[in-house]
């Protein structure tokens, strides 16, 4: 079996849901499209990473605790550190995100199905839940 059709409309589920157990994490929630996992951080913080199914793609999102009412609120001098830290990272972006109305600051990761195995997803995740900690953490 092909590492996309793992991902199809079919398999998400229980790709996602065998892929979390491998490293004993446990889903919040799953459709066949989407997917949420929460982890309680050293920190004591939690974070909620999401996975969307598109498609050939998969999104993996990090909403960080940084959220703002309008455009004009959201901070330069942070939207310009982010940005230079995205060039710093092998894994991951940073990136606003409109969510419910408000703007966010999100850690992302966008892959192509077919390059996604168990150990990519596991570093994938990692990353971007430990980026989007350490954000808060001096936020």
């Amino acid at each position: 079996m092909s590492l996309q059709s793992l991902f199809s409309q079919a398999n998400f589920r229980r790709t996602i849901e065998s892929y979390t157990a491998q490293n004993g994490w446990t889903l919040d929630d799953i459709n066949d499209t989407r997917a949420k996992l929460r982890f309680r951080m050293q920190s004591g913080r939690i974070q909620s990473l999401f996975i969307y199914r598109f498609e050939n793609t998969l999104e993996f999102s990090v909403p960080s605790a940084a959220i703002f009412d309008s455009e004009a609120a959201i901070p330069d001098v942070i939207s310009t550190k982010l940005l230079l830290r995205n060039s710093q990272q092998k894994v991951g972006f940073w990136c606003i995100e409109k969510i419910q109305g408000s703007y966010v600051y999100s850690c992302m990761h966008n892959a192509e199905m077919q390059l996604i195995d168990a150990a990519f997803f596991a570093i994938i995740v990692r990353s971007l839940i430990k980026e989007c900690d350490d954000f808060e953490g001096l936020f």
